[in-house]
């Protein structure tokens, strides 16, 4: 497959070339026309310097290191119980290579304080949430945690060079600001602006009853060569998981969710 890279600078006009999909029948009538996910694939950045830095930052790896965290019961007024976030930690460690040195963080311990510890101790972060993009003061879009919310203006101050993927597992982590089109202020972007070299954000809400059927697939993928851990595999990954999971999870759950970075 090629892989097709676009730069997301208006954010007046959604990142959506991941779901062009086919609406001409073939000519011979023998089904449609192929789509753009089943011919290339997708990732974004938010400005070519920040592709760019997270590439040469890549020259340099730290030990690797995977944390899963996860808040089902957040905080009061940060959202309600996400009855499958332990069940999701769960299955993201079933995958994991036993070579690299995997913990969780959940429950009580998911704070805000011990999330942003977990940033900056880890090269590779799941976090399984509620996430909330404000509109109104882009800085203080967030993720709910069990006492205080961590929000991105924490993470862009939270320096992590070791740091290489992460997967957004929670609702509107990769949308922007309306009034400032020409920047791109979200919590993914954030996470790549703070270290984080490849990012799996999400354009809108993602259904928590079926969000595992996508983690499933990806990590399958992304882990499939026993012992190879390597973040530039994020993007077809994601592509293979959206193609598998047809069946399983409807169009606006596949789509979704995309790639930033390398």
């Amino acid at each position: 497959m090629v892989r097709v890279r676009t730069v997301v600078q208006d954010r007046t006009w959604p990142p959506l070339l991941h779901a062009a999909h086919p609406f001409r029948t073939k000519e011979d009538c023998s089904g449609q026309e192929s789509c753009l996910e089943e011919l290339y694939v997708c990732s974004y950045t938010p400005t070519l310097s920040a592709l760019i830095r997270s590439q040469q930052m890549m020259k340099t790896r730290a030990t690797l290191s995977f944390i899963a965290v996860g808040q089902s019961q957040p905080g009061a007024g940060q959202g309600t119980v996400l009855t499958a976030v332990d069940g999701e930690l769960k299955l993201v460690h079933k995958f994991v290579p036993p070579n690299v040195k995997f913990t969780t963080l959940s429950g009580d311990d998911a704070t805000r304080a011990g999330a942003l510890d977990a940033l900056q101790r880890n090269t590779w972060v799941h976090l399984a949430c509620h996430g909330k993009q404000d509109r109104e003061q882009p800085y203080n879009s967030r993720f709910s945690m069990r006492d205080e919310p961590l929000t991105l203006l924490d993470i862009m101050e939270n320096n992590t060079p070791q740091a290489e993927f992460a997967f957004l597992s929670a609702c509107h982590t990769a949308i922007g600001d309306e009034e400032t089109p020409d920047e791109v202020i979200h919590l993914a972007a954030g996470l790549q602006f703070s270290g984080f070299k490849s990012v799996i954000g999400t354009l809108w809400g993602v259904d928590d009853a079926v969000t595992k059927h996508v983690v499933e697939a990806f990590y399958g993928r992304m882990f499939k060569k026993k012992g190879v851990v390597d973040c530039t595999r994020a993007a077809s990954a994601l592509n293979y998981a959206m193609n598998t999971v047809k069946s399983k999870v409807p169009l606006e759950q596949r789509i979704v969710f995309i790639h930033i970075g390398v």
